[in-house]
């Protein structure tokens, strides 16, 4: 597959709901080998959870799950179409939603990573999440299990005027 270069000015955010699901899982076949299935989206589709979508034009090329509770936020997926990865979508993604979580007054954010999905972690890693330890069989790959790299960040509240 042939990546595409585009600029990240040229991306419009927006929520996502259930009629967006059949694209994001299109999305998602293209990037991940452990895709979620329509039964993992649909459980999201709650109150305390909330989709965004990285659109270019009319194709949706990345999105977020996350889940919020009080002061605490959750990372379910990050996900960036096959043809748009190693181009910045995601950490761009992941900064949306840093501001984002901020401003909602979250205090505390997590998330698990595959332990083989090493560009993911640093990510994560170099945007501030600090590594709190392993969740053994986690994931479930073809040939059994595969451990979580559990991690977690501080957010410091943003007063008024300063946001």
């Amino acid at each position: 597959m042939r990546s595409l270069r585009l600029e990240q000015s040229q991306l419009a955010m927006t929520t996502l709901d259930e009629s967006d699901l059949p694209v994001m899982m299109a999305l998602e076949q293209t990037a991940s080998r452990h895709p979620w299935s329509q039964g993992q989206y649909l459980t999201c589709m709650g109150a305390e959870y909330r989709f965004l979508g990285a659109w270019y034009g009319d194709a949706l090329v990345g999105f977020i799950v996350d889940w919020r509770m009080l002061d605490e936020g959750h990372l379910m997926n990050l996900c960036v179409h096959g043809q748009f990865q190693q181009q910045g979508i995601g950490r761009y993604l992941l900064r949306y939603w840093l501001a984002s979580t901020q401003r909602e007054g979250m205090a505390t954010l997590t998330l698990e990573v595959r332990e083989s999905n090493q560009a993911a972690y640093r990510l994560y890693a170099g945007e501030g999440f600090e590594d709190q330890g392993s969740r053994p069989g986690y994931y479930r790959t073809a040939e059994g299990t595969e451990a979580a790299r559990v991690m977690s960040l501080g957010l410091s509240p943003v007063r008024a005027g300063n946001g």
